[in-house]
């Protein structure tokens, strides 16, 4: 780690805490995407820079506007480069517009294929750290998949009755600050050798 890392954690630090203590501070929504803002610079260096792009998307839909289907539809996104980069597969892109027909999906269905893509991310990132294919801080990346699904069993649970915005970011907020900096202790799968390309 250099003098740009801990320069993130320290800021990330003091942000998280803001928005764990200040969740009624009338610009919580504009802290709190500034975290994800933040996000992008490991990400860029350590990460998955598309998947943490698309997370920005993703969350400016989710924090500003009321059109939560295309904050979901970019999450399912979000998986596709997580999967893909595990695979050592660049995505097409012609899969966006594939995906498109996913808009459509009433919002709880949309949110089923993305959790089925979230569990398909995290079998193979589990997968492949069984097998020994990691660096030993993987297990940070691990524990960054835990806290993503611990927020969004509160974000479900918040569908069907009162949201609790706090709590979901207690657990998102250091979600995306660990696959941030830990997704390349897990090298991608090796592409099957083919004798003529």
């Amino acid at each position: 780690m250099d003098k740009t890392d801990y320069s993130v954690l320290v800021v990330f630090l003091f942000l998280y805490v803001f928005i764990t203590f200040c969740g009624q501070c009338p610009y919580i929504n504009a802290v709190r995407f500034s975290v994800i803002c933040l996000c992008l610079i490991p990400a860029m260096r350590y990460g998955v820079p598309m998947a943490a792009a698309f997370t920005l998307l993703s969350d400016g839909f989710l924090l500003f506007s009321s059109y939560e289907k295309m904050g979901v539809f970019f999450f399912c996104l979000v998986q596709l480069f997580y999967i893909s980069f595990f695979l050592d597969k660049r995505p097409s892109p012609w899969c966006f517009f594939f995906c498109l027909p996913l808009i459509l999906l009433p919002l709880p269905v949309l949110g089923g294929v993305y959790a089925l893509l979230f569990l398909l991310h995290a079998f193979i990132a589990f997968s492949l750290w069984k097998q020994k294919k990691a660096k030993p801080f993987f297990g940070l990346y691990l524990l960054g998949l835990f806290l993503f699904i611990c927020c969004d069993i509160s974000v479900a649970i918040g569908y069907f009755s009162a949201p609790n915005p706090i709590l979901i970011w207690i657990f998102y907020a250091p979600s995306q600050i660990l696959l941030a900096f830990t997704a390349k202790a897990l090298p991608p799968l090796p592409r099957p050798f083919v004798l003529y390309p």
